[in-house]
């Protein structure tokens, strides 16, 4: 009899934390691919800081660790947005897009760079 009431409380106790368990694993695995689309963006950032100010452009990078993600590099010389360009200074804004739970998710980061 005691037996049955142990399996009974066991098999209730694992029934209630199952879901939670599940969910944990699920929000690990999403949080994995979002940190390596920030560390993807953040290399891009360091190669463009690396990169001859007179040879710094726009265009797409390859984001190997991200799975089914793209990376996009944007530069331009209006830094404030008011339509005026800046001399001897370029904002980089870097886009890393991925898919998660079936959504286009984007992870962005931006740096100025001066000559």
């Amino acid at each position: 009899m005691e037996v049955i009431i142990l399996v009974i409380v066991l098999s209730l106790f694992i029934v209630t934390l199952l879901p939670m368990i599940t969910d944990n694993m699920v929000q690990n695995a999403q949080s994995k691919t979002r940190l390596a689309a920030y560390e993807a963006a953040h290399k891009e950032i360091e190669g463009l800081r690396n990169t001859p100010f007179d040879s710094l452009s726009s265009g797409s990078f390859a984001t190997p660790s991200v799975s089914k993600g793209s990376g996009q590099v944007t530069i331009t010389n209006d830094i404030n947005g008011d339509g005026t360009a800046e001399d001897n200074i370029v904002k980089a804004k870097v886009d890393v897009n991925f898919t998660e739970k079936n959504k286009t998710e984007t992870v962005t980061l931006t740096t100025l760079i001066a000559k």
